[in-house]
């Protein structure tokens, strides 16, 4: 036999390095909660939320059987108090007036997206790969799947209608305004230059609304309508901003309640992204050194303990700015609706030490908990999104239910669109046993 020529000899190719199931498990738990206190939890207070909101008489007769035990009227009124408050952490809370789970959704998705960044891009920079056009095709590609699909599920693109065509508008695009500037400071900045762009973005927000005055909004208002970043979507965007309606006479009418700003937070949706960046990066540093380290638990409960320590100390930054009064010097509350310097430190907080509690349960101790659940939403989260959002799916499951209404009363509505989620998480399950993904 012929001695086979060692170069046609193909090398064994390296095993794929496993996903950070905290990541996968930690953008279904985001789903979750979009899809349960964004959309369910809305058809929930049309129909029973009265019960346990407002009647403190349910509780009691709850309660009643554990009288021997407990004060009745007491535990009734923390229930019901309870449950209403839990019913308006399902709303955006009011300007300047706290912070609730849903706002926390939006920013979540950005942080992920950050996160996910270094897993993604690490090789580029270890010489594995070159840095070239295909690279940036690829993640140009990405940007503009994001926005385009931002469009559809808020910007009126499947209207086919110009006039009713939002450019910037959605949670999809100012991720890919996130990603994009993140990874241009992943493959060509220093590490710890990353840090200072971070800085550098919640100083050039607040510089901007404290120094600057543009159609006599700004001088570090933080107020409704007079807040410089909602004068530069306002004037920039005009009838393709969210909330502009065109007249028939050419002029535009700009809906006075919607007060989301999007041009200039871009600089702190940056942030947001590079905050979940800096975590992706200790977490995937901790992974690599697994491969040689003769204590596994000692790497990843370090990695663990930085993570948190960062989320806490994040939050409780941003908590004290935001708490400055209004004629302090460097005055910045917690604002969502434009994206404040002090709202990225609180939610930022929130998303590492998130993030930190998913990767000890799910990497380090690995427990099963709920792990199938968040992974079918985790794993196509961008498909679970856009089906959310432009599939009444608790309509769909209406059609086979509408019978149960004589025996459930008000709970109808809501049954619809338990069963309905059911089933797209069902229609998601399927594609992820048989590992098929819709990436962007």
């Amino acid at each position: 036999m012929a001695r086979a020529d060692a170069k046609s000899i193909p090398s064994t190719p390296k095993p794929a390095k496993p996903r950070l199931a905290s990541l996968d498990a930690l953008r279904g738990f985001d789903i979750f909660l979009l899809i349960f206190f964004d959309q369910i939890a809305h058809v929930f207070q049309r129909g029973p939320a009265p019960i346990f909101t407002e009647q403190t008489e349910f509780w009691s007769g709850f309660w009643r059987p554990f009288g021997a035990l407990i004060d009745v009227p007491a535990w009734a009124e923390k229930s019901r108090d309870f449950c209403a408050w839990l019913m308006t952490q399902t709303h955006h809370t009011g300007w300047n007036r706290g912070f609730s789970i849903i706002d926390e959704l939006m920013p979540l998705f950005l942080f992920m997206a950050g996160a996910a960044i270094p897993f993604a891009l690490a090789r580029y920079l270890t010489g594995e790969r070159r840095r070239n056009v295909a690279l940036w095709v690829r993640i140009l590609r990405r940007v503009v799947v994001l926005w385009i699909f931002g469009m559809c599920v808020q910007g009126n693109l499947l209207t086919l209608d110009t006039t009713q065509f939002k450019l910037y508008s959605n949670t999809l695009q100012s991720i890919a305004t996130g990603y994009f500037f993140s990874c241009l400071a992943y493959l060509y900045l220093p590490r710890w230059s990353r840090y200072a762009l971070f800085v550098a973005l919640l100083a050039a927000f607040w510089s901007v609304n404290k120094f600057c005055v543009f159609n006599g909004c700004g001088a570090g208002s933080y107020e409704p309508n007079t807040n410089i970043a909602y004068e530069i979507d306002r004037v920039l965007l005009g009838r393709f901003r969210d909330g502009a309606s065109l007249c028939e006479d050419g002029s535009v009418e700009f809906n006075p309640g919607y007060m989301y700003t999007w041009i200039l937070s871009s600089l702190t949706f940056v942030a947001t992204t590079l905050s979940g960046m800096f975590a992706g990066e200790i977490f995937r540093d901790a992974r690599e050194k697994l491969a040689t380290a003769q204590n596994r638990g000692k790497v990843q409960y370090g990695a663990f303990a930085l993570v948190a320590f960062l989320g806490i100390a994040s939050f409780f930054l941003g908590k004290f700015w935001g708490a400055l009064p209004e004629e302090s010097y460097w005055y910045c509350p917690i604002v969502k609706y434009i994206w404040s310097p002090s709202m990225v430190l609180y939610s930022s907080g929130i998303s590492l030490m998130l993030f930190a509690a998913f990767y000890l349960i799910y990497d380090v101790w690995r427990l099963p908990l709920l792990r199938t659940f968040f992974f079918v939403w985790g794993a196509n989260a961008i498909g679970a999104y856009m089906l959310s959002h432009l599939v009444h799916y608790g309509e769909f499951a209406g059609w086979f239910l509408y019978g149960l209404e004589r025996f459930v009363g008000d709970w109808q509505e809501t049954i619809n669109w338990l069963v309905g989620a059911l089933l797209l998480w069902l229609f998601l399950w399927d594609y992820w046993r048989r590992g098929k993904f819709l990436r962007v």
